[in-house]
């Protein structure tokens, strides 16, 4: 897992490998943490300090094609 590139998902929802654009930048779904159900999407950062700060937000979430 990379900071800044990987996402974990749904993978019945978006399959791994799918390329995303959140906030102008581009994430790549590449694992499934154990509570991302659904439309829901956890973007990797190195430390829990850090994944709190951000906490949880809505955005919107654009496929690459």
């Amino acid at each position: 897992m990379v900071e800044g590139q990987t996402i974990a998902v749904d993978p019945r929802v978006i399959p791994y490998g799918t390329k995303v654009i959140i906030g102008g930048h581009i994430f790549t779904a590449e694992d499934c943490g154990g509570a991302i159900q659904g439309n829901h999407i956890d973007i990797y950062v190195n430390n829990h300090a850090e994944a709190a700060t951000l906490g949880v937000t809505n955005a919107d979430v654009f496929i690459v094609k």
